[in-house]
C-alpha cells in the first residue's frame, strides 16, 4: 500500500493559462518585459506587476524570456502565480504562490510529471561487496523510463525534481520503489535506500507508507539501511537529527554519505554517528596513486573502527583502488568497476 496523495503532483498548468508576476526590482521588471514582448506574448503591467495569459504551448517562450533575462537572484526573487485563465485568484490561490524559478522549473520539467503520471519510476540496483568479495547488499538508485523506453538518470530526475518543487514526491515514489522492487526481484542482503532530508516535513506523517512497505513485505529492519543523500548541503542537523531518530527507534539501521567532502561532512559523521559511512567518491579517485587521499582515508576507516561503524567506498572504478582500499581496511566496496546499477528486468 502507498499514499496516492503523497505521490500525485497537482497539475500546476492549463490549456490556457493566466499567470501574475511580482518582480523584485523595476530593472527586473522591464528587463522581462521587453523579452516577453520581443517574444510575441501579450502582457499587462503595471508597477512591479505583470499579467500574461497564455495557451500551454507558450509556456516555453515565457520560460525563455524569463532565462535569457533574468539573473538567478531575480528568478528566485520573482513571486508568480499560474491560474486557469478564466479564474480570477482566490484566497487560497494566493498561498500557491510560488518563485518564478521554480514555475520555469516546472516548465522545463512537464516531462517528469508525464513520467510520475504514467508510473515510469523504476529502482536500479547496485550490488556492494565485503571484504570476502561476497555480495552484502545492494543501493537502490532512482531511474526512470522514457516514452521511447530509454533510461533516464537520477541525476537528471532529481535535478529537475528539486528546480520544479517536485522533490517530496519523487522522494517518496523512490523509497517506496526501491522497498517494493527490491522484494519483487528476490534481492538479498542489505538494502541501501536514499532520501533527502529536505523532502520530509514531518518524519511521522512523510514516512509512515515507507514503513508499511517494509512491514507489509517482511523485510528486516536491520537489514534495510537509509542513507542521507547530499549530506554535505544539510541545513537543518536539528530536524535530520530528528528523522535519523525516526529511522532507529523503528529498528534501521543509517548511513551517511560524501563523508571527507568538506567540515560540513565531517561535523556531521560527530553528530549523526552514522551505522555506515560512506567515504565521498572524490577520495576513491585514484587512491592508489596519492597519498593525500591516503591519510584522509585511512583516518577515516580508523574513525569507523572505534567507533562500531562499517566504512564503505563507493565509486570505485579500477582494480587498483580496490586493493588498496581492501588494504587500507575499508568494510564495503562499490563502484562501476565491481558492478553497474541494473533495473532487474521484471521491473522493466
Amino acid at each position: 500500500m502507498h499514499c496516492p496523495d503523497c505521490e500525485r503532483v497537482d497539475p500546476l498548468f492549463h490549456d490556457r493559462n493566466r499567470v501574475l508576476l511580482g518582480f523584485p526590482t523595476a530593472h527586473a521588471a522591464a528587463k522581462f518585459l521587453h523579452a516577453a514582448v520581443g517574444r510575441g506574448l501579450g502582457v499587462g503591467a503595471e508597477a512591479l506587476t505583470a499579467e500574461i495569459v497564455l495557451a500551454a504551448p507558450e509556456l516555453e517562450t515565457l520560460a525563455g524570456a524569463a532565462e535569457s533575462t533574468l539573473s538567478t537572484e531575480e528568478m528566485q526573487k520573482t513571486r508568480a502565480l499560474v491560474l486557469d485563465a478564466q479564474a480570477l485568484p482566490s484566497p487560497q490561490d494566493w498561498l500557491a504562490v510560488r518563485p518564478l524559478a521554480e514555475v520555469v522549473g516546472a516548465i522545463r520539467g512537464r516531462w517528469l510529471v508525464r513520467m510520475i503520471e504514467g508510473d515510469r519510476l523504476r529502482p536500479a540496483f547496485q550490488p556492494i561487496f565485503d571484504r570476502s568479495g561476497a555480495a552484502y547488499g545492494h543501493e537502490a538508485l532512482l531511474r526512470g523510463l522514457g516514452e521511447d523506453g530509454a533510461l533516464v538518470g537520477g541525476g537528471r530526475l532529481i535535478g529537475v525534481a528539486e528546480e520544479a518543487g517536485m522533490l517530496f514526491t519523487v522522494d517518496q515514489i523512490g523509497r517506496r520503489q526501491a522497498i517494493e522492487g527490491a522484494a519483487r526481484a528476490g534481492l538479498n542482503g542489505h538494502l541501501f535506500v536514499n532520501f533527502n532530508p529536505t523532502s520530509i516535513y514531518d518524519p511521522e506523517a512523510c514516512l509512515g507508507t515507507t514503513f508499511d512497505a517494509v512491514r507489509r513485505l517482511g523485510l528486516n529492519p536491520r537489514t534495510v539501511v537509509f542513507e542521507v543523500t547530499e549530506s554535505t548541503q544539510v541545513r537543518d542537523r536539528t530536524h535530520l537529527l530528528s528523522i535519523l531518530d525516526y529511522y532507529r527507534r523503528a529498528g534501521f539501521l543509517v548511513a551517511l554519505d560524501d563523508v571527507g567532502a568538506g567540515f560540513s561532512g565531517l561535523s556531521l559523521l560527530r553528530e549523526v554517528k552514522p551505522d555506515v559511512i560512506k567515504i565521498d567518491m572524490d577520495l576513491v579517485r585514484d587512491v592508489d596513486q596519492d597519498r593525500f587521499r591516503q591519510s584522509i582515508v585511512t583516518h577515516l576507516a580508523a574513525i569507523a573502527r572505534e567507533n562500531g561503524a562499517l566504512i564503505l567506498a563507493e565509486g570505485i572504478e579500477t582494480e587498483a583502488e580496490h586493493r588498496w582500499l581492501q588494504g587500507a581496511g575499508i568494510d564495503l566496496f562499490q563502484g562501476f568497476g565491481l558492478g553497474r546499477p541494473v533495473v532487474p528486468a521484471c521491473l522493466l
